[in-house]
């Protein structure tokens, strides 16, 4: 990581994003004004995103890093952070808004307690249809609002900001992709606090289509399978339970909040099959190892 030079860096890994990434951008450099920030854009060299990227360079709190080749958003994500200058780290996605003061409220909150990293709530900006509702409780229904203020044992990959000793302390964890969960984990393992703040929230608004989403979420499970590297076959033989255990924890989250009960029960058919496909590709990952899927995940 570079010397600190400012307070904050926003780090946007960019895949495949350019029906959105210009209003996340957007938003963030507003997010910037008035705070010793920046925005760190990582796009793939491949990536059609990167000529959005290109015609915003003009503003002086963007820099814009192209790699070359084709990377995963964990790749990209390890990229944005070696570069940042700020003595805290955000990160988002590509297709992200935020609610109101959303930076300026990440900083107070790691500048006024003893916490290594913090983070809220992901908002469903994407509510047309079945399918959308399906996508977002697969990944997010831990992470609906509300949530409570306090010490968590998890931040949501796009929404969270971590203090900069704490990166560097980590960097042989995340120096060949950040993954959230990975590095929440060892934090929690280490002793760190995760603070939760309910009012910093982030909306998902990612237009995905079912059919790649689907492939997206197979190489997901296939990657995670295949770097797991003790207890495989025992993990192999227990995984057809992963689908129910999914739902379960799904389920759980979101008739506790008590909101959008609704939209879940009607979106179960296709989130239990975002469940299935992730179950395959984390035994296939078990079995046969990651092959290229870690370099395709979101």
């Amino acid at each position: 990581m570079l010397a600190p030079t400012m307070t904050l860096s926003a780090v946007v890994p960019v895949r495949l994003a350019t029906d959105t990434v210009a209003a996340t951008i957007q938003a963030l450099l507003i997010q910037c004004r008035g705070l010793a920030a920046e925005v760190i854009a990582v796009v793939s060299s491949e990536d059609p995103a990167r000529d959005v990227l290109r015609d915003l360079g003009g503003e002086s709190q963007l820099r814009v890093i192209e790699m070359a080749g084709r990377h995963s958003v964990p790749q990209l994500r390890a990229e944005g952070i070696r570069a940042a200058r700020g003595r805290l780290v955000a990160i988002t996605e590509d297709h992200c808004l935020f609610s109101p003061g959303w930076a300026a409220g990440l900083v107070r909150a790691l500048d006024s307690r003893d916490a290594a990293a913090a983070g809220g709530p992901v908002e469903n900006g994407r509510t047309g249809s079945v399918l959308d509702w399906a996508i977002y409780f697969s990944r997010y229904a831990g992470s609906m609002p509300p949530l409570r203020r306090g010490s968590t044992g998890a931040l949501p990959g796009n929404n969270a900001c971590y203090k900069r000793e704490v990166l560097e302390a980590l960097a042989p964890l995340w120096a060949r992709g950040f993954w959230e969960n990975d590095i929440n984990r060892e934090l929690v393992a280490r002793g760190y606090v995760l603070w939760l703040e309910p009012d910093l929230v982030v909306t998902h608004n990612k237009p995905y289509r079912f059919g790649p989403y689907l492939a997206l979420r197979y190489n997901h499970g296939r990657c995670f399978g295949g770097m797991i590297e003790t207890g495989r076959l025992k993990r192999a033989l227990l995984s057809p339970l992963i689908p129910l255990l999914l739902l379960i924890r799904a389920a759980r989250a979101v008739f506790a909040k008590k909101r959008r009960r609704r939209e879940f029960l009607l979106a179960l058919p296709p989130l239990l099959l975002c469940y299935l496909v992730w179950f395959w590709g984390e035994l296939v990952g078990y079995l046969c190892g990651p092959g290229q899927s870690c370099s395709q995940t979101d």
